[in-house]
């Protein structure tokens, strides 16, 4: 996300709330995935001579990525900077970006013109000519756009067994330092929700989706 921001020249644009909020959970994946990766790798060379973790990545480079290099993703990874890097950027877009791109769904797509989902006529290639029946006849049918807001709805509810980010039912770990990691993780978590939560108390325009209580552990449907 940092490098995505930067590379968009949105660092200083005033009240742009996913990346004020994105960035505050950037870092805390970030602190907690490096606490958890130092703690296993000793250094660079144990990363190097992880052979199920070198297949994993190689596995996600050749079938996720078809082996381009344009995409940026890594087909080996040399030290445990890379290993922490790589595994932020899993994390943070499995859980808060799919929250960020896929709760408003509904929100925004309810209001047809926003987002309809086809087009039976090419948009108007000149300004001012186009006229409110042309309009009418070019945005999908009735049918078709209820079909679409079933699916908004579906894809933006909140699930019945959602599991929030840092919420862990299964104990998968059972050294001392991984559990305080937790701990610490789930406190950020709780530091980063009030504020949004505060800030939407008297928000014209309500901005909820990076609210860790409404982000998955991870993409469920």
């Amino acid at each position: 996300l940092p490098d995505d921001i930067r590379e968009r020249g949105m660092e200083h644009v005033p009240n742009y709330h996913y990346r004020d909020d994105g960035l505050k959970l950037w870092e805390a994946i970030k602190s907690f995935i490096s606490g958890i990766v130092d703690f296993y790798y000793g250094d660079d060379a144990e990363v190097r001579g992880d052979s199920e973790l070198q297949a994993w990545v190689r596995d996600i480079f050749t079938n996720g990525f078809l082996g381009r290099t344009s995409s940026g993703v890594p087909s080996t990874l040399q030290t445990v900077a890379e290993l922490s890097k790589f595994l932020t950027m899993v994390m943070f877009t499995c859980s808060v970006q799919h929250a960020a791109v896929n709760n408003g769904q509904y929100d925004l797509g309810a209001f047809l013109p926003n987002a309809p989902s086809s087009m039976r006529h090419p948009p108007p290639a000149q300004k001012g000519k186009s006229f409110l029946q042309h309009f009418l006849d070019t945005v999908p049918e009735v049918d078709t756009t209820a079909n679409i807001l079933v699916a908004l709805i579906l894809l933006s509810s909140r699930l019945k067994d959602m599991r929030s980010l840092g919420q862990y039912p299964e104990e998968r770990f059972t050294e001392a330092e991984p559990r305080r990691l937790i701990r610490l993780f789930q406190r950020q978590l709780e530091e980063i929700r009030e504020p949004i939560e505060e800030r939407n108390q008297w928000a014209e325009l309500r901005y909820n989706y990076m609210n860790p209580l409404e982000t998955e552990n991870s993409i469920s449907i």
